[in-house]
């Protein structure tokens, strides 16, 4: 780590409740030293309901900024003093960038995701998109998707009035043919004939914390083109399910590393080029590999 640990070290964290599966801080971290940047990222975890108290405390250290992941993508907007529309629209910020005292947030999911499609299946447009779950990241994944083509989405969620509001905002904002339902394997198993490109957007099925993806069963029913993506890593039941059917599979360390670089751009002003992309695949190895060491020594316990 190329830390000089002093005065001009830049301070930054990554905040979350739980972040014992977190492997973006060892990955930040990497990039950091990647690119000769005298910085520091540092886990903490910061429950539901105290992001306040951390905002305070990360501006009276004079810390450069943080990355958020659940459950404060969403509850870090009203402390924001500055946000694009996208973010905001979708209620989705995971990263800040604190200058002079004022906070900047942005999120860069939604390019992560599509950035990792685009490299590992190449072009997708004119696919329909599937959107699994309704939270955080749903949102901004799935404007990304329309940047790249994908002209129709049917968005799925527990809640009803969440999977209308990100139909909706998609249709009004983007023009593109929106449809929504419940998170049910009856519904899944009605729309998946359809669907050329399946995004799994909750936290199931990832093992640890997170529940067991309650609904596999309408995988068989996808066509064999379609696209089975996760935003978690490195696997889940939903992208394991996929590759049994013969599905092509994205996992969430694409879409992790993939927009490294765009976090790089905002917090630092560095435009990093492709070789950099090799170093967050490493780095990330190396993290979900400690994180596994981690898991296997808390068992034992």
């Amino acid at each position: 780590m190329r830390l000089k640990y002093d005065v001009d070290t830049k301070i930054l964290f990554q905040i979350g409740d739980p972040l014992d599966q977190c492997c973006a801080t060892y990955l930040h971290n990497a990039l950091y030293e990647f690119a000769n940047i005298n910085a520091v990222n540092l886990s903490v975890p910061v429950p539901k309901g105290g992001l306040g108290d951390f905002v305070k405390a990360a501006k009276t250290i004079h810390a450069a900024g943080f990355d958020l992941t659940m459950p404060h993508k969403t509850d870090i907007i009203p402390f924001l003093d500055e946000c694009d529309p996208a973010s905001r629209a979708f209620k989705c910020v995971n990263h800040v960038k604190i200058a002079d005292g004022r906070l900047i947030g942005v999120g860069l999911d939604g390019a992560g995701m599509g950035l990792s499609l685009q490299y590992e299946m190449g072009d997708i447009s004119g696919r329909h998109a599937l959107i699994i779950g309704a939270g955080a990241v749903a949102g901004p994944i799935a404007a990304d998707l329309c940047s790249r083509g994908v002209k129709k989405f049917t968005i799925v969620n527990r809640t009803l009035e969440k999977a209308q509001y990100v139909a909706d905002t998609l249709r009004n904002i983007y023009g593109v043919e929106t449809s929504f339902g419940p998170f049910s394997e009856e519904f899944l198993s009605s729309v998946a004939p359809e669907i050329s490109l399946a995004v799994q957007c909750t936290c199931l099925g990832g093992g640890s914390h997170w529940g067991q993806f309650p609904h596999l069963g309408f995988i068989s029913r996808l066509p064999k083109n379609c696209i089975a993506a996760d935003v978690l890593y490195p696997t889940t039941d939903f992208l394991e399910e996929a590759k049994r059917q013969g599905l092509p599979t994205v996992s969430g360390k694409g879409m992790l590393y993939q927009q490294q670089l765009a976090m790089m751009e905002f917090y630092f002003g560095v435009k990093l080029g492709a070789d950099a992309l090799q170093e967050a695949k490493e780095a990330l190895e190396v993290a979900i590999a400690m994180r596994t060491i981690r898991n296997e020594k808390m068992k034992e316990q």
